[in-house]
C-alpha cells in the first residue's frame, strides 16, 4: 500500500512539472441503515485519479483508475483494491476513429433508467457501476451532422482471442428534425452469458423537444435461442420551470415496463423494485430545486405499479468551497416482505 501511495505521489508530481496533467477526486462516505430493528454502520472512501496525457498528432491516450478504501486500508495496514476505469488509445483518421483498450461504453440518453444500454444496469439514476467500463475495440464513423455509426467488439472478461468471449454491438445515431434517433443491436458473449437474461437485443430510442418539454422513449426486443423473447418500453418527459431569472425547478417523470423478470438486471442497484408477478411496471420521478448558486435539494421516487414496492430518496448537495462538496441523502423503501431506511453523508474533494 505504501509503495502504491508513493507511486501515486510521483504521478501527481510529474503531472505538475511536465505536459502530463493529473486530476481526480477523493471521497469519504458514511452510511447508517436499519432493517427490522437491526442497525448497521459503514464507512468507505475512494480515490479516483485521471491522467491527461498530451495529444500527439491524431492520437489520444486516456488513463483513469480508482482505489477503493485507500485511507481505511492504510490505517489497517491492508492492500487497497484497485481497478482501471480507462486505459485506451484513440486514433482519428480522415473518415473514422478507432479506440482500443479499457473504455467507457454507455448508450444512455438522459433517462433515469436505461433498459437498452450496452451493459444493462451500468448507469441508473446517475449511479455508475464498473460495468460501464470494458475492454473493447470501437470503430466510429461520423456520417452527417449529429449522425454516426459505432461498431463495437468488447471482452467483459478481458481481452481474448476466443470469439465465444466477445460481445458485439452496433449503434446508429441519426438527427431527424428536432429529435435524436438511435438504433442498436447487442449480442452478449456466449461463454459468459447470463442464463436468465436473453443473449441478443434490438433497440430503438428517441429523444427531443416537444412544446417546451423534453420527451424521450425507448423500445427494446430481447431474444434468445433458449429463453423466451421479451420486450421493454420506456416513456419519459423532463421539464424546467423558471421561478425567477436565476432559479428553475427541474422535473423528470418516466414509465418503464419490462415484459418479464428476466430483464430485471436493467434496474441495476434498484433491482429490489421487482414486484409480485412476472411483469414489471415502474413509475419513477425526480424533482430538483437549486436553493442558491452553491446548494440544491432533490427528491427521487420509484413506485411499482402493482403496489408492492415504494422507494423514496431525498438529497441535499452543497459546495462548501471551490473543491469540496457535501452530500446528504436518505433512502426509504417500503415493501411487502420487508422495509429498510438508510442515511448517508459524504465529502468529496476535487483536485
Amino acid at each position: 500500500m505504501r509503495k502504491y501511495l508513493l507511486l501515486l505521489l510521483i504521478f501527481i508530481f510529474v503531472g505538475q512539472v511536465s505536459a502530463i496533467e493529473a486530476g481526480g477526486e477523493y471521497a469519504i462516505l458514511a452510511n447508517l441503515s436499519w432493517h427490522d430493528g437491526t442497525y448497521k454502520t459503514e464507512i468507505s472512501d475512494f480515490l479516483n485519479i485521471d491522467l491527461f496525457l498530451p495529444q500527439v498528432g491524431n492520437n489520444e491516450i486516456q488513463y483513469s483508475f480508482i482505489v477503493t478504501d485507500p485511507l481505511l486500508d492504510l490505517l489497517e495496514d491492508k492492500d487497497a483494491a484497485y481497478y482501471t476505469r480507462k486505459l485506451y488509445l484513440r486514433r482519428k483518421f480522415d473518415d473514422f476513429s478507432l479506440t482500443v483498450g479499457r473504455q467507457p461504453v454507455s448508450w444512455a440518453f438522459g433517462s433515469l433508467l436505461n433498459p437498452v444500454d450496452y451493459t444493462p444496469g451500468s448507469l441508473v439514476a446517475d449511479r455508475e457501476s464498473s460495468g460501464k467500463y470494458t475492454d473493447a475495440l470501437e470503430l466510429y464513423l461520423p456520417l452527417e451532422w449529429n449522425s454516426g455509426l459505432s461498431l463495437l467488439a468488447s471482452y467483459p472478461g478481458g481481452f481474448s482471442t476466443d470469439f465465444n468471449k466477445m460481445k458485439t454491438g452496433v449503434r446508429g445515431r441519426f438527427g431527424v428534425g428536432a429529435f435524436d434517433l438511435t438504433l442498436n443491436y447487442v449480442q452478449e458473449a456466449f461463454s459468459i452469458r447470463n442464463s436468465f437474461f436473453p443473449r441478443e437485443r434490438l433497440a430503438l430510442t428517441l429523444k427531443g423537444d416537444l412544446k417546451g418539454m423534453g420527451v424521450y422513449a425507448a423500445f427494446g426486443h430481447y431474444f434468445d435461442d433458449v429463453l423466451d423473447s421479451s420486450n421493454s418500453l420506456l416513456l419519459g418527459i423532463d421539464y424546467s420551470y423558471n421561478l425567477n431569472y436565476y432559479t428553475k425547478i427541474t422535473l423528470q417523470l418516466e414509465y418503464l415496463g419490462l415484459g418479464n423478470r428476466s430483464l430485471s438486471p436493467v434496474l441495476g442497484p434498484f433491482i429490489f423494485m421487482n414486484g409480485r408477478g412476472d411483469r414489471l411496471d415502474l413509475l419513477s420521478a425526480s424533482l430538483t430545486y437549486p436553493v442558491d448558486d452553491f446548494s440544491s435539494i432533490s427528491l427521487m421516487s420509484m413506485l411499482n405499479l402493482d403496489g408492492s414496492r415504494i422507494f423514496i430518496s431525498p438529497v441535499y448537495q452543497n459546495t462548501l468551497s471551490a473543491n469540496i462538496d457535501l452530500n446528504l441523502s436518505g433512502q426509504v423503501f417500503f415493501g411487502e416482505e420487508y422495509n429498510f431506511t438508510s442515511l448517508s453523508t459524504g465529502l468529496t474533494y476535487s483536485f
